[in-house]
């Protein structure tokens, strides 16, 4: 009994603090283009994507990591891995890796790295505007996490994420650190299959660039050098908090349906709403979908709105493997390809 109401405990914290961070969140069309990091809404994993970022409450494992870490406290296996690749506009490549361990009553560990390829830059300078000399730069853009998750009870999961975030170019950088909190509720008031999830994300310090690249010289009028620096501007973290319902159900033993719908309220652009859908044969073969509708945002405005997915898993001697793919529009760029490889023992 005491373990039971310290984990209700917990809970009722881990919810309090939740929501009262609410008035921190106000969609703000003012303020869009004025976050810092917004290297973390690039999403990854290629089922949750698929169904248009909606399944917070239901997804697993590894998958989880970005979606809500709660999720990961949901392994099938002792240890999980994925490895993610898509390409986004001009040809910019985004890597991710996450792992998860399960370490029994414990709980769940589990680690991620996402990091961007921009390829070479030619470099400019004052005096050479046109980069005539050949000279090339590769910014850094990374974020690296780490994640306990645990089931409080068999219909209550939890799970926290702490990450750095580290952007750099030549001879300046900024780094900042955040956290993810996340809950997921299976079957609500004992009804099967549907079930509610709340996460709060990007939550920490802003972000500053600062550096030698900053430093500028000027001559004075008595033909002196003097050195000054330039103050970067400090900016917050694309914050956002995400409350959403699921409800998943079996047609038949091969034949289950997964239907979900979020409300993403966001600190530095407008507030959105997310719908997803999966369908899944023999928990093999899966098909997937989702739609996109922000807030008072003009349709010229809005760069994402639908996505579709596939994906296949197998056991294979004791070993899942899996594939996940998913395709999302992009009105003005290139629509976006992204695959998801899955092992599990």
């Amino acid at each position: 009994m005491i373990k039971l109401n310290r984990k209700y405990g917990i809970l009722a914290v881990l919810v309090f603090c939740l929501f009262i961070s609410v008035p921190l969140f106000a969609g703000d069309a003012d303020r869009i283009g004025s976050a810092a990091g917004t290297q973390l809404q690039q999403p990854v994993g290629a089922r949750d994507l698929g169904m248009g970022g909606a399944n917070i409450v239901y997804t697993s494992g590894v998958d989880a990591l970005y979606w809500n870490p709660a999720g990961l406290s949901n392994m099938e296996s002792s240890f999980n891995g994925m490895f993610t690749r898509n390409t986004i506009f001009n040809s910019i490549n985004v890597n991710y890796l996450g792992l998860g361990v399960s370490m029994g009553n414990f709980g769940v560990l589990g680690f991620d790295i996402k990091s961007f390829d921009f390829g070479s830059i030619s470099q400019t300078t004052q005096q050479d505007m046109d980069g005539s000399s050949g000279a090339t730069f590769n910014p850094t853009w990374a974020t690296i996490g780490l994640t306990y998750a645990n089931k409080l009870t068999a219909s209550i999961q939890v799970g926290l994420t702490a990450k750095i975030i580290h952007e750099s170019f030549p001879r300046v950088s900024g780094t900042a650190v955040a956290f993810d909190m996340g809950i997921q509720y299976k079957n609500i008031a004992g009804i099967e299959g549907v079930s509610f999830g709340v996460v709060m994300k990007n939550i920490g310090t802003n972000m500053q660039y600062s550096g030698s690249g900053l430093t500028r010289q000027i001559r004075l009028i008595d033909g002196s050098l003097e050195f000054y620096d330039i103050a970067a501007a400090s900016n917050q973290l694309p914050a956002n908090l995400e409350m959403g319902l699921a409800y998943q159900f079996a047609v038949n033993e091969q034949n289950k349906l997964l239907v979900s719908g979020v409300f993403q309220n966001n600190n530095v652009e407008n507030d959105a709403m997310k719908f997803g859908a999966e369908y899944t044969w023999n928990n093999m073969v899966a098909l997937r979908g989702g739609y996109l509708y922000t807030n008072n945002t003009d349709a010229l405005d809005q760069l994402y709105t639908f996505t579709l997915g596939a994906g296949f898993k197998y056991n294979v001697g004791g070993t899942m493997l899996g594939v996940d793919y998913a395709f999302r529009n992009d009105q003005y760029f290139d629509a976006q390809s992204m695959f998801s490889l899955n092992v599990g023992f």
